[in-house]
């Protein structure tokens, strides 16, 4: 009988703990393959060094028929830290990454501009700000989260990228 009893309260316990956030993580990381990708399918592939501090080389695909450049941007040590691709020279796609891989932000673009919702995100996953853009400027609701996944902020933008109101939670 102590057994059961035993049981029935780690049971209870653990359904009476709050419980985790594991949803609010997404790991999102750069895809090793998309390398291979881009060079099966390139004209022309050159890599170019920077002179920025924080990148140190730059690997250009360009694939002339479809009017794309992909730009991989590595660290010092090879590391990606960021991703770019173009179409007739305006922005479709960009991506920063952390140096595990793990993406630090997700956005849309329309025309060229950052324009649509937006994810920013903790080197683990777990989701650091949401919110959305419209030509450029952070507009609407967004939500700030801290390092266990627990709402800290909301703040609320005009169509200006003005901030209306602030609550901190």
């Amino acid at each position: 009988m102590k057994k059961y009893i035993s049981a029935i309260s780690i049971i209870i316990i653990l359904f009476s703990c709050k419980q985790s956030t594991l949803s609010d993580i997404e790991v999102i990381k750069f895809n090793t393959k998309t390398i291979d990708s881009l060079k099966n399918t390139s004209d022309s592939i050159y890599t170019k060094i920077l002179k920025r501090s924080d990148w140190y080389s730059a690997d250009y695909y360009i694939n002339r028929k479809d009017s794309i450049t992909n730009r991989i941007f590595k660290d010092s040590i090879g590391n990606v830290v960021a991703f770019t691709e173009q179409k007739n020279g305006i922005n479709i796609f960009a991506a920063e990454y952390y140096s595990n891989g793990q993406i630090i932000g997700k956005m849309q673009f329309k025309n060229g501009e950052i324009d649509g919702l937006a994810t920013y995100y903790y080197p683990d996953g777990r989701i650091k700000e949401t919110g959305e853009y419209h030509n450029m400027k952070e507009t609407g609701i967004w939500k700030d989260y801290n390092s266990k996944g627990e709402l800290q902020k909301t703040m609320h933008y005009d169509k200006d990228g003005n901030i209306v109101e602030t609550n901190e939670h």
